[in-house]
């Protein structure tokens, strides 16, 4: 099964390097893909920011896309009782 999420590049950044301060171990910034989404509740529209990771070569091929529409292959995952999107290189 293959999860595709059609959304708006509003847009495109690498992430900061994290050093975990107990190890020293680095890990590497990652690109994400910013979106707004409207969501609708008890109290009129909310605009909700979303970020997604996405692989470095879907970077790429992205970078001149911002505030275009785009279809990306996903996977999820659940953070603190909220779905969360990551890109898939396929």
């Amino acid at each position: 099964m293959e999860l595709l999420l059609k959304l708006k590049i509003d847009n495109l950044y690498k992430a900061k390097d994290f050093t975990d301060t107990k190890s020293g171990e680095i890990t590497k910034g990652k690109w994400k893909i910013q979106t707004f989404d409207e969501l609708d509740t008890q109290e009129g529209k909310q605009m909700k920011l979303f970020d997604i990771s996405i692989p470095e070569k879907l970077a790429m091929a992205f970078k001149d896309k911002k505030n275009e529409d785009v279809t990306i292959a996903v996977g999820t995952f659940v953070n603190n009782g909220r779905v969360g999107y990551y890109g898939l290189d396929v």
